[in-house]
């Protein structure tokens, strides 16, 4: 039996003040520290986590962006019938859920794929971005192989979870895997506390019970491999944290009456928290910007500050003019909801609320700063 386990135990949206105010797994993992994320959602920091990349290099942000008729022509072509719906049956998240399972395996996609609310009139002018796994060899846009395949060459013997399966599932089969005692490295994927706080917030009785269900998991999970191992090191760690909503912002409506057409003098997509732009005109361009400045619900974020993000995507492939909004604020509706969501990410990755979290109880392969250090610790791990 191996007699040294690290197991790393992603938990989505598990924000550094979240994860201090309910003193999560204090009690096993005493070494804390806040971890600096990303701009973006987890599609753009899962990524970063897994290959250690800054996202200019790995190319992943949103999941959806400006099709190029020559290049990237968009697959959504098939979907422009269904624009005459009436707009509560086309945005119908069973509908929409059904159609993105259909969808996705019909293109032949391997990764995380859903529709939204995009609407289906717009949906022709866009392409997706994550087709593959990343989670697997040649998911990555930019190429990057993820940790995975370098703890396949180290020749330790390891486990990662699956995250299209039930959480519940998942814990399982790590559990199962630990009681055997023959892994070395683990990868346990959780999104139950991501899915709560979206729902209700940082706070309240059913995210108090959330955070205690899974901390009750992963404790177990670590009584047992203490009772299986030598020496047993746990990493909880998160791609970024979580904000509760107070205002929604109707730009997209007031946007929409400027008389603009979508497809012809620009495209854009709107997210929950930003909205990104590709124009087809200069004068398109100057008014819109124009305009964009003088509305108070955010602000246009500069070339600059994207860099110092890491995300100037080459040949600005997901949009050539970004609209933030503030923490705490979303777009209602937008792309990804037609109604207002009480807890949401995606603003400002300096902002309290977005920091990400290491929680562990050995620092002895090193303390992330931010979460492209991630990568070098699960690194580390595998060469002891």
């Amino acid at each position: 039996m191996a007699n040294s386990l690290d197991l790393f135990i992603f938990v989505d949206a598990l924000g550094w003040q979240v994860a201090e105010r309910y003193q999560f797994l204090a009690d096993i993992l005493p070494h804390r520290s806040p971890c600096d994320t990303v701009f973006g959602y987890s599609s753009t920091c899962d990524p970063t986590i897994l290959t250690g990349a800054e996202p200019r290099d790995h190319g992943h942000f949103s999941f959806f962006i400006k099709a190029d008729p020559e290049k990237n022509p968009s697959p959504f072509g098939m979907l422009k019938p269904l624009s005459i719906l009436p707009h509560r049956l086309a945005g119908y998240h069973r509908l929409r859920n059904r159609l993105s399972r259909m969808l996705g395996k019909h293109l032949g996609y391997t990764g995380y794929f859903q529709l939204y609310s995009v609407p289906f009139s717009k949906l022709p002018y866009l392409d997706y971005t994550e087709k593959q796994d990343i989670y697997e060899d040649g998911g990555i846009v930019g190429g990057q192989t993820p940790i995975f395949s370098l703890w396949e060459k180290s020749g330790k013997p390891w486990s990662r979870s699956d995250w299209r399966r039930p959480e519940d599932e998942n814990i399982a089969e790590m559990r199962g895997k630990i009681d055997e005692g023959e892994i070395e490295l683990g990868y346990l994927f959780t999104g139950s506390l991501d899915g709560t706080m979206h729902r209700f917030g940082t706070s309240g009785p059913e995210v108090e019970a959330a955070f205690d269900k899974l901390g009750s998991a992963i404790r177990d999970l670590y009584e047992l491999a203490n009772k299986r191992y030598d020496e047993v090191r746990f990493h909880v760690f998160s791609d970024h944290g979580m904000s509760d909503t107070k205002s929604a912002s109707d730009l997209m409506l007031r946007w929409e009456k400027l008389g603009f057409r979508y497809g012809e003098d620009y495209v854009a997509v709107w997210d929950s928290t930003m909205a990104r732009f590709w124009f087809h005109s200069d004068v398109v361009r100057e008014k819109a910007t124009q305009w964009l400045a003088e509305q108070d619900d955010g602000r246009i974020v500069p070339d600059e500050v994207l860099a110092s993000w890491g995300c100037d995507f080459p040949g600005r492939k997901y949009g050539e003019l970004f609209y933030s909004l503030p923490p705490g604020s979303i777009f209602v509706p937008s792309f990804l909801n037609q109604s207002f969501v009480p807890g949401m990410h995606g603003y400002d990755p300096s902002h309290p609320d977005c920091t990400a979290s290491w929680l562990t109880n050995s620092e002895k392969n090193g303390v992330p700063k931010r979460l492209q250090d991630i990568f070098g610790v699960m690194t580390r791990s595998s060469q002891l």
